[in-house]
């Protein structure tokens, strides 16, 4: 009985986080606080642990995020949004080789939500690795992309400015 009231309360804790996550403004101290509970009732759940990891990016607490993300893909190496926040970490770090191969990793779990933007995230690093033919190789994969999502048009129109800038300077 002790485990269902352990799960039942880590998902009440999980949906808190939510809340307070997504709240106009985000309260991302309350939400890793309670990411923080979810976890420590729950050490071998994946969503606890990614769920904080986004959280302690959003914190600038780029080693806590880590760490976190780390756990998430030990315990569901499946999961997308993990291995695909650690890579968009290493972007911004420039790390760009760590960053190419976690995003690619990740893009090839085929994320259900956020797919153009990973794609960006990688064009972004392959960029920056200067690859700028496998960059334009993923704007034109996201010019491709069939609409999933609202946003969607956001990473159409980023895409399509990139591939402009660089025939441009082409030319």
């Amino acid at each position: 009985m002790k485990g269902l009231v352990e799960n039942t309360n880590s998902s009440v804790l999980l949906h808190e986080g939510h809340e307070l996550f997504f709240a106009e403004p985000p309260d991302y101290g309350g939400a890793a606080a309670a990411f923080e509970k979810v976890v420590s009732q729950r050490p071998d759940w994946a969503e606890g642990h990614c769920w904080l990891g986004i959280t302690y990016e959003r914190l600038s607490r780029e080693e806590e995020a880590e760490r976190e993300w780390l756990i998430a893909i030990e315990l569901d190496s499946s999961d997308s949004r993990p291995i695909i926040s650690l890579g968009i970490l290493r972007l911004g770090q420039k790390r760009f080789e760590e960053a190419i191969a976690l995003l690619e990793r990740g893009i090839a779990l085929k994320p259900h939500y956020g797919f153009a933007d990973a794609k960006l995230f990688l064009a972004d690093a392959l960029e920056g690795a200067g690859n700028i033919e496998g960059a334009k190789s993923q704007w034109r994969e996201v010019l491709e992309l069939e609409p999933m999502y609202p946003s969607y048009d956001e990473p159409i129109n980023e895409a399509r400015q990139k591939l402009l800038m660089y025939d441009r300077s082409n030319s």
